[in-house]
């Protein structure tokens, strides 16, 4: 009788649920997300594979949004944010650009208007610097110094810590084209550190699929 119960327990007991990925949102770090073949997508992104190798917040006033720090097999990088616009949802891909590089792509008199707090302003684009499928011909200013907060840590679920010095303070601007599928996005840190990213706005259908962590061996 004590080996037949036994034997049922073996059949009954349950293992470890299997974790299910079924929204771009939802990633966690060691997660994988595979591109589509579209050919609207830069070679950056397009058929690519993608882990996910760092997770941060961003919070203005009393909004918070996650992004996902992505790398390729080859190494290169880019930033994934799930937007919302007008009850859908936008995946939204930002590619860092150095100095250098704005030099290339803007008049930097030009770009430097952007942070005049007087007016709005339009960027237009000088030299696409091998870079046309990241860039618009030109862009429209929709944020102008807004105040962010950076936190190096994902906090979906929970809020971050109220004291202070936790999250870094940013100035945010951001740029868009008339299509609203590319955008310039600039941050402002304290002591002048200025990050520049060209993100890419896209509909979720563009990625193809997602595999958790556990199964990348399968």
């Amino acid at each position: 009788m004590s080996s037949f119960i036994k034997g049922l327990w073996s059949r009954t007991k349950k293992g470890p649920a299997v974790r299910r990925l079924d929204h771009p949102r939802d990633l966690q770090s060691g997660d994988l997300l595979q591109m589509s073949d579209s050919f609207g997508l830069p070679d950056q992104l397009r058929n690519q594979t993608f882990k996910v190798v760092g997770i941060n917040t961003g919070q203005f006033e009393h909004s918070f949004s996650t992004t996902f720090a992505l790398q390729s097999a080859t190494d290169d990088t880019v930033d994934l944010t799930i937007e919302e616009d007008a009850g859908r949802q936008l995946a939204a891909f930002s590619f860092a650009i150095n100095r250098d590089v704005v030099e290339q792509l803007f008049d930097l008199e030009e770009f430097g208007s952007v942070f005049d707090d007087e007016f709005s302003t339009s960027l237009r684009l000088q030299d696409a610097a091998g870079m046309d499928s990241l860039v618009a011909e030109e862009y429209h200013q929709i944020a102008m110094g807004e105040r962010g907060y950076f936190y190096d840590s994902d906090y979906r679920g929970s809020r971050p810590p109220d004291h202070e010095g936790v999250g870094e303070p940013f100035d945010y601007y951001c740029l868009v084209n008339d299509k609203e599928t590319h955008g310039v996005e600039i941050e402002v840190y304290q002591g002048g550190e200025t990050d520049v990213s060209l993100t890419l706005y896209r509909d979720l259908t563009d990625i193809r699929d997602l595999w958790p962590a556990e199964s990348e061996s399968d």
